[in-house]
């Protein structure tokens, strides 16, 4: 039948099987024929219905959204808090969603945070050794928003409250580019220019070790 491309391998077929082939071949196509037609045929019976089963379909498409979302919302004995339309945060004992699932499964505390950020606290810097969960505050605080945003109730305490943000800027992680010869802090100043121009006032910044890689003074 052929060979390899190596030229090692040789594919023969002794001439016994070759009409015991040819007829599997044969079956295999009538197989598929067959299947094909009562696709066909089924699909042609039930087109009458099309509008009313993609009806049914979204309805139990959303049903499973809904249940999804209240599953997930026991599995972190999640809240909705008191949203107001400003840029403002003020969470109480909030927990990171993914570390509380993981702590869950594996029976560890999760340690919660209190945090309030509003017209007159506008900023908050925050310092540490490593591996001391700045990072994971942040992430705490933008997947939380993200959340409710998404119309998810978040891990936090009823009497919390969120506002609504129109843009939310996250530089988090090592970006260094080889591709476009940027060294990781020419990388944060890129994206701080474009944060910079592009922010309103509901932005919300999430800026993870801006000075990392100079000289911090």
């Amino acid at each position: 039948h052929g060979e390899s491309d190596s030229r090692k391998t040789a594919f023969i077929e002794p001439e016994e099987t070759t009409a015991l082939n040819n007829e599997i071949f044969s079956l295999e196509n009538e197989e598929r024929k067959e299947v094909y037609r009562i696709l066909r045929q089924l699909t042609a019976t039930l087109q009458p219905w099309s509008p009313l089963l993609k009806t049914y379909l979204e309805i139990i498409g959303t049903f499973d959204f809904i249940r999804a979302k209240a599953r997930l919302a026991i599995d972190m004995d999640a809240n909705l808090p008191n949203v107001v339309n400003k840029a403002h945060i003020e969470l109480k004992k909030a927990f990171h969603p993914l570390l509380f699932l993981y702590n869950k499964q594996t029976e560890r505390e999760t340690i919660p945070l209190n945090i309030t950020l509003d017209e007159k606290s506008r900023i908050l810097v925050i310092s540490g050794p490593n591996a001391g969960g700045k990072t994971v505050t942040m992430k705490t605080i933008g997947l939380n928003q993200l959340m409710l945003q998404a119309g998810l109730l978040v891990p936090v305490r009823p009497e919390s409250v969120m506002g609504v943000f129109r843009q939310l800027f996250i530089h988090i992680g090592d970006t260094q580019s080889l591709e476009f010869e940027l060294s990781t802090y020419s990388a944060h100043l890129q994206h701080m220019k474009y944060f910079i121009e592009m922010a309103n006032g509901k932005t919300l910044f999430f800026i993870d070790e801006l000075g990392s890689g100079s000289d911090p003074n």
